[in-house]
């Protein structure tokens, strides 16, 4: 069976974008890397955007595979907003974060609900086991870094991106899920035989 690459994903910083958003203008989606074909992973990227529309500086910050960290920043390089005009309110540059899931399923799948349920409803033993080895691996890593929970977040702002809800709105929600993270843990280690979606904040659910 052929596979496809799963769309990107994307979201901004909170601290970069309070007052002022760049408009998209083009996004190219990355390729599947075909050296790890049938795998799921994920890619964290910082970038810069600048006042003329471009981008510079783009960066892997984490990757569950070098490769899928190499792909996404291929894609952001060329990445392209609508220019502004620099003031006040509208700095000159301004720094992003992006968070892509990459995942290979058939032509007439659906990836990103199959990915997203596939998360949230995981067991939180399951869960509990990937906070561990996330601590292991990234002791100064904030948890929203951590797969599962940089999943959950893009999960939140898919609607967003896909103009069915409020850019605003879905970004307090998103605000709203990282703050309850240590909680969320806290009540999983609790209850390891419950599901890391009974812990999550009513209104973050509501945008899954």
């Amino acid at each position: 069976m052929r596979f496809v690459v799963l769309a990107a994903a994307i979201f901004l910083s909170t601290t970069a974008f309070a007052e002022f958003a760049p408009e998209a203008v083009s996004m190219p989606k990355p390729r599947y890397p075909q050296s790890v074909s049938g795998v799921q992973g994920h890619a964290r990227i910082s970038l810069k955007i600048h006042s003329d529309g471009t981008v510079s500086d783009v960066k892997a910050l984490s990757a569950t595979k070098p490769q899928f960290g190499e792909a996404a920043v291929k894609a952001v390089e060329q990445w392209r907003f609508k220019p502004w005009t620099v003031s006040a309110d509208r700095p000159a540059v301004i720094d992003a974060h992006n968070d892509m899931i990459f995942s290979p399923v058939p032509e007439n799948g659906e990836p990103v609900q199959l990915t997203f349920t596939q998360t949230t409803y995981q067991s939180c033993s399951a869960l509990n086991d990937e906070v561990s080895q996330f601590r292991r691996d990234h002791p100064t890593r904030p948890l929203i870094a951590m797969k599962s929970f940089a999943i959950t977040r893009v999960a939140v702002m898919f609607s967003a991106f896909s103009g069915k809800s409020d850019y605003d709105a879905a970004l307090t929600m998103a605000d709203k899920l990282e703050n309850a993270l240590p909680e969320i843990v806290r009540k999983c280690q609790a209850r390891p035989k419950a599901t890391y979606a009974d812990y999550l904040p009513r209104g973050v659910r509501l945008y899954l």
